[in-house]
């Protein structure tokens, strides 16, 4: 059963990073930079545009040469320890919340090593910032992730991993 749960968190990791950059890729080519799609009038919104820094655009002005590469180490030992993490979690909801977050942080990783930035294109009205889907992923994978830390230790880990 473990063996067969670990590739379906495996398989949700892909199809996040699949659809994350099938939807960059179809906005890229579907929208010049800042043309907007209504989707639903008055509520959703489709825009193309590119963040060059993390999340809610924080050191998106800065020009440094460091800031890229250090973002993609940062992300990679963010999966290294999300990875080690999950290895022993029980709580299904925590490692399914692994497995979104990393999805997530995997599409926006290979997103700014191909382009230097996120394609953001996600513009709902009443929320002010723009975001793409493995934004959204990392979003719902945390709130999950949360809840199923919201547990005793002992309830955490499996007794495999204490020994």
């Amino acid at each position: 059963m473990r063996k067969s749960w670990n590739q379906w968190l495996g398989w949700t990791t892909v199809l996040v990073v699949a659809a994350d950059w099938l939807s960059k890729f179809w906005i890229q080519n579907q929208l010049s930079y800042f043309q907007t799609m209504s989707i639903v009038d008055g509520w959703l919104s489709f825009v193309n545009l590119e963040n060059r820094g993390i999340a809610f655009s924080l050191l998106g002005d800065s020009t440094a040469a460091w800031r890229t590469p250090a973002l993609v180490a940062i992300a990679t030992i963010v999966l290294f320890i999300l990875a080690r993490i999950a290895r022993d979690l029980t709580d299904q909801r925590a490692r399914f919340g692994i497995a979104l977050v990393s999805g997530g942080a995997l599409g926006n990783l290979g997103d700014r090593i191909a382009n230097g930035g996120v394609t953001d294109f996600i513009a709902v009205d009443f929320f002010p910032y723009i975001f793409n889907v493995a934004d959204a992923a990392i979003v719902m994978g945390a709130i999950l992730l949360t809840i199923g830390l919201a547990k005793t230790p002992s309830e955490l880990v499996s007794t495999e991993s204490r020994r």
